[in-house]
């Protein structure tokens, strides 16, 4: 009776476990064609850098999709849909590190120092990312017809542009 308990308990956890398998759709309600990442960085020190990343969707069969997330080289961030010039996208904006630099008083007085903060190595926390993806994949998530179940699908493939290095002097 006891083994019997200690299966039941088992199967309980595996079925449970598989609920929250995040299941790719291989067949999307759209067509991606020639997606594209650019890593960008600001000119000044106190600037970010950062990845930018473009789907252009080429078809669409339907128009109720609504995309929200983009899961891409360890980062999970918002999508928003846009058209320009005729043409729908989704992009999506990473910020990968924002510089800042903290204010520090330095006088002859050591007294008037008490204020400043001794830097810090700030570890970065890794959110649980439910993928293992190369360096050209990405998985956009969206909310396909029915409204209610968030899809995902693995988009391959994505061609690196040069990066944009932002210069530090103004434009005269």
């Amino acid at each position: 009776m006891k083994n019997l308990l200690y299966l039941y308990f088992i199967a309980l956890l595996g079925l449970g476990s598989c609920a929250s398998q995040k299941n790719m759709e291989t067949k999307p309600p759209f067509v991606i064609d020639h997606p594209t990442s650019q890593k960008w960085v600001g000119g000044k020190e106190e600037r970010s850098s950062g990845i930018d990343v473009v789907l252009p969707i080429t078809q669409i069969m339907d128009e109720n999709v609504s995309f929200q997330h983009l899961y891409f080289r360890g980062h999970v961030t918002t999508v928003k849909k846009e058209i320009i010039d005729g043409k729908q996208f989704v992009s999506a904006k990473i910020t990968i590190k924002k510089f800042t630099k903290p204010d520090i008083i330095m006088h002859a007085d050591p007294r008037q120092e008490v204020g400043n903060r001794p830097p810090h190595m700030k570890k970065d926390t890794i959110a649980e990312y439910p993928y293992e993806l190369d360096d050209d994949e990405a998985v956009l998530s969206y909310i396909g017809n029915d409204g209610k179940k968030v899809k995902y699908t693995k988009i391959s493939e994505i061609k690196e542009k040069e990066p944009l290095l932002y210069s530090t002097k103004p434009r005269n």
